[in-house]
């Protein structure tokens, strides 16, 4: 849809959201930086931080010169986790689930073949290797909510899109081929979840579970995780499997999942 509508497209504006996107990272660049990023002349990506800082989107520090995101993008994430519709009806399961398993609870959706989160629940265990955090993006091929999301999506655009891709393997256990991922898809798909054995933290496991809304399909994930030393016992992966898939079932039934189905049988 979004290609018949690129001649609606304002150039400036695309500009402008590139310098947000790659600040998104938390990484203060100098204008000099930034202009490599997006690829534009200095005198170009110079007017637009001008721009974006009069509106507060981002924000310069005196003393080093560096760009960062400013107070108006907080503004905006918060209105949006307020407003969010999957994170409202979600939130409760969540917050349930956390205090069930005791560890870090995530929600997330898939954009661009990319891991969002929308939410993160720390456990009752402080956990310092974690690196997700809300707004923040991770690789789908290899997270347990990433490979959940990927297996309930179009796999025939999963393998054209990650045909050119170039896995980087992180650990011994990651991912690192088209064909392996396709293979493992299809078993996360038959068994309706996914476990993340350490493939982009070597000492972090998580289990994920798809989400599901009135029209079945799989709208976001939600997973379980924690350090390798409490979650990697099969009794303890059983029991947190069972967990994760009680609370996405909950949440699908709540987004309307199954009711069209109900309905058709009392007719």
């Amino acid at each position: 849809m979004w290609q018949k509508e690129d001649r609606y497209r304002i150039r400036a504006l695309d500009r402008a959201i590139d310098i947000l996107s790659a600040l998104s990272d938390g990484k203060p660049r100098t204008l000099a930086e930034l202009s490599e990023d997006i690829t534009l002349s200095s005198s170009t990506t110079y007017r637009l931080i001008t721009t974006l800082a009069y509106h507060n989107f981002i924000e310069r520090d005196e003393q080093t010169g560096k760009y960062t995101l400013g107070f108006a993008c907080l503004e905006l994430a918060q209105s949006y986790q307020v407003n969010n519709r999957l994170r409202k009806v979600a939130l409760p399961e969540l917050e349930a689930l956390r205090d069930q398993t005791s560890e870090t609870i995530h929600l997330a959706v898939l954009d661009h073949m990319e891991v969002v989160y929308l939410e993160k629940l720390h456990g009752l265990y402080a956990i310092g290797l974690m690196s997700s955090h809300i707004g923040g993006r991770a690789l789908a091929y290899c997270t347990g909510l990433g490979k959940v999301l990927l297996a309930y999506s179009d796999l025939d655009r999963v393998r054209t899109h990650f045909e050119r891709v170039e896995f980087k393997r992180y650990t011994d256990t990651t991912i690192d081929s088209v064909d392996e991922l396709m293979h493992h898809l299809e078993l996360v798909h038959r068994q309706g979840y996914a476990w993340d054995e350490g493939e982009h933290e070597p000492d972090v496991r998580c289990v994920a579970a798809p989400i599901f809304d009135l029209s079945g399909r799989a709208v976001a994930a939600i997973s379980i995780a924690g350090p390798a030393t409490r979650m990697g016992q099969s009794k303890t992966k059983a029991e947190l499997t069972n967990k994760v898939l009680q609370a996405a079932s909950a949440i699908s039934e709540k987004l309307g999942y199954g009711q069209t189905r109900h309905e058709t049988r009392r007719r």
